[in-house]
């Protein structure tokens, strides 16, 4: 049932922080990036958590405001609801602009490119501003750099560059030298990046 030890404590987490959750629940909220066979995110590195998605994915809401177009091999225009039904991180994280540090929840950026067709490509994320980063497929795929939704359990308020902010995890691979560019907010697009 558990083809790598490595697994072990990503099943341990998923089955002590939510009450209630089963093994075959902890099989589904594995990222697909976590899973046997695959390369990707490394499970219970760095304090890191994952969540359990929702099934089945949601409807938007009429009425409810899009917060993240993704592009890829269709558009998609999710809201906040459904992105937090999609497979999500969470770990604390010093946020190099706010000087601050914060326990974020989001989605990983490499469920966003699989979701979006375009997984093992450089991303091109966009903010509401203009602003532009380009985050390497390198990077996402090996560490969980999340579309952040939430900050220490509540909505990231315009102020901490909400509603949607990029943030990469406690990481010595990410320093604020040399990333902290890439630490994106106001984020609106996900999309691959184009030569």
């Amino acid at each position: 049932m558990f083809p790598h030890k490595s697994h072990l404590l990503l099943y341990g987490l998923l089955l002590a922080g939510t009450p209630g959750l089963n093994v075959a629940d902890a099989e589904r909220a594995t990222p697909a990036s976590a899973q046997p066979g695959s390369s990707g995110i490394q499970p219970g590195s760095s304090g890191i958590q994952y969540v359990p998605t929702a099934r089945p994915f949601p409807k938007a809401r009429a009425g409810e405001p899009v917060l993240l177009t993704l592009t890829g091999t269709r558009t998609e225009r999710l809201t906040l609801n459904q992105l937090r039904a999609l497979p999500a991180a969470q770990y604390a994280s010093w946020h190099p602009q706010l000087q601050q540090t914060f326990t974020y929840r989001g989605v990983p950026l490499r469920e966003l490119a699989q979701r979006g067709g375009f997984l093992g490509r450089d991303i091109r994320v966009t903010a509401d501003d203009g602003f532009i980063a380009i985050i390497r497929a390198d990077d996402y795929q090996k560490a969980p750099i999340m579309v952040a939704y939430e900050a220490d359990g509540r909505d990231i308020p315009i102020l901490n560059k909400g509603p949607l902010l990029i943030v990469f995890p406690p990481d010595r691979r990410f320093p604020a030298s040399r990333y902290s560019s890439q630490w994106a907010w106001y984020v609106t697009g996900i999309s691959a990046r184009t030569p």
